[in-house]
């Protein structure tokens, strides 16, 4: 693997330590979108470790136009090991992307009953009102 955000996409740890140790910013971004966004997106939890140990800042905003949480994105995948990552790395479990939305928000609207419990776990407030006022209960 050549780059790090290759080597994020093909889920390979091994590269994404020799990627690091090559000098390779564990802030990187790759068109608006950040290595820890990608890994978090792509439930590679052991990936997202790799990155905040490296120095990645759990609570950065990704995406074209800085909207894009990387706790937001694991918990719309269900992904609840990345998103207990990311909560022990400091991801603050009430962070609000672009429009409003919370991880909590998104693990509830999508069903995803072991991420609701690990944001829960870690502070989440469930009667944070959600992008559109409404409540999560």
């Amino acid at each position: 693997m050549s780059t790090l955000f290759e080597a994020i996409g093909a889920g390979d740890e091994d590269a994404v330590v020799r990627a690091l140790r090559g000098g390779a910013d564990p802030e990187a971004d790759d068109d608006g979108e950040t290595a820890l966004y990608l890994a978090a997106v792509a439930d590679e939890p052991g990936i997202v470790r790799l990155l905040l140990a490296a120095g990645a800042d759990p609570g950065r905003a990704s995406g074209p136009d800085g909207g894009d949480l990387p706790l937001c994105g694991a918990a719309c995948g269900g992904h609840a090991g990345t998103v207990r990552a990311l909560l022990a790395a400091g991801a603050h479990p009430d962070q609000q992307e672009e429009f409003g939305f919370t991880a909590l928000a998104w693990a509830v609207r999508l069903g995803h009953a072991e991420t609701v419990r690990a944001l829960l776990e870690h502070g989440a407030d469930p009667d944070r009102p959600g992008p559109a006022g409404d409540r999560k209960s």
